[in-house]
């Protein structure tokens, strides 16, 4: 096949149109094209490089650091953004829902370098309330005292009256032309076990799970409607990207047998992946810990990608195998574990970057990420300078043309 082109009044020249498709598609791909591509299982120049968290989940802060900006600096041009997004709101929001102002409130104080926040929830069948902590240069917070303690805590989450939240999603066109072809926007959503846990906290949910699953259940159901309901209306409206889906490793070995995997995962979140194919949107499967297990479960969802799946110790299986389970058709996300910023020496970074590429981009799509991202500031130089050798390795091992 040819493409003719006018050389003179009287001479024409030819081009093969299969190798100009090629050039562009291949060599000069953008890391918009490139993580589009490779999400659609097409052929790409390189290994996509990605700074997870780095790309829009710290933008509260991540600007006011001049170490951090300094990577964001260097990383231009050279990593591929799959920036968090989510639209925010006047109201206030719980569960998904819009909840009146009066039945909501927040208390904070200081203690020992700590900031310590109370929400006091009002429901209609009594008061909850939970306190998290955000220590000093951490930009984290842990929960100290979880929502829910018991069945009465549990039956009052259940008795909140549902008035769907349908926000405005300006910014989300607002942050597509920002991004241009940097990358390409990522939403995120918990799944309906990953609610449920978080309103007691993952030991008390077990033993919940344990001798009242009929109640965990309705919780599930609870959550799993307003979850639906909000990315559907996400996705109605035109924010249709990539959105991870946030909660199955809790249902991953040690916590359960990986049989309760598919009742308290699959049969939910099968349907949140339906809904975002059926929009052509692409379904990234977020789940930390020991998934060898419950990956054959994961491969009857047919989502589209996966992470981080986490070498030994933290996690169980090597991206070899994972790709062996789940065939070549997801693409693999991950596996450099983010203490090998913390302690890890250039040359040891170098090595796993290598292995991660060359087992993970076998036989499928493969995105280098890690598993996570350094949190604290100031952060020290040697970290700093760990990142940025992560991303020349990327470069270096991640050629595919």
């Amino acid at each position: 096949m040819g493409l003719r082109i006018a050389y003179s009044d009287d001479y024409y020249i030819y081009i093969d149109f299969y190798c100009l498709i090629l050039k562009v598609d291949l060599n000069m791909l953008s890391s918009r094209e490139r993580l589009l591509r490779i999400l659609q299982g097409e052929d790409v120049d390189r290994v996509p490089i990605s700074l997870y968290e780095f790309d829009g989940f710290y933008d509260n802060w991540i600007h006011n650091y001049p170490e951090y900006v300094e990577i964001l600096e260097y990383a231009k041009g050279k990593t591929d953004k799959m920036y968090f997004w989510a639209p925010s709101s006047e109201k206030p929001v719980l569960f998904y829902g819009v909840i009146d102002k009066e039945d909501i409130n927040r208390i904070s104080w200081e203690k020992k370098g700590s900031v310590y926040t109370k929400t006091i929830l009002n429901t209609p069948k009594g008061i909850l309330s939970s306190i998290i902590r955000q220590d000093k240069g951490v930009h984290t917070s842990w929960t100290i005292k979880h929502l829910c303690e018991d069945e009465a805590d549990a039956k009052k989450i259940l008795s909140i009256p549902y008035k769907p939240w349908r926000p405005k999603i300006d910014s989300f066109f607002e942050l597509d032309k920002k991004l241009v072809d940097s990358g390409i926007i990522m939403g995120s959503i918990p799944d309906a076990l990953c609610l449920t846990v978080e309103l007691f906290g993952l030991s008390r949910f077990i033993k919940m799970f344990i001798r009242r699953r009929e109640l965990i259940f309705e919780l599930m159901d609870f959550f799993h409607e307003r979850i639906y309901n909000y990315l559907k209306h996400l996705l109605q409206n035109g924010a249709v990207t990539l959105y991870r889906i946030v909660g199955p490793e809790y249902a991953t070995p040690p916590f359960l047998h990986p049989k309760n995997f598919e009742h308290l995962v699959v049969s939910y979140d099968i349907e949140l992946v339906d809904l975002i194919h059926k929009y052509n949107g692409f379904a990234r499967l977020h789940s930390h810990g020991k998934v060898r297990k419950v990956l054959p479960y994961i491969k009857n969802m047919e989502i589209d990608a996966i992470d981080p799946l986490e070498p030994p110790p933290d996690g169980d299986i090597e991206l070899r195998e994972a790709r062996k389970i789940l065939g070549s058709d997801i693409v693999l996300i991950g596996n450099i574990e983010e203490r090998l910023f913390e302690i890890g020496t250039k040359e040891v970074i170098e090595k796993y970057v290598a292995k991660a590429i060359r087992e993970g981009a076998s036989n499928g799509g493969f995105i280098l990420c890690p598993t996570a991202m350094p949190l604290t500031t100031p952060l020290k130089k040697e970290i700093k300078e760990n990142i940025i050798h992560y991303i020349d390795c990327g470069l270096k091992y991640g050629k595919l043309r």
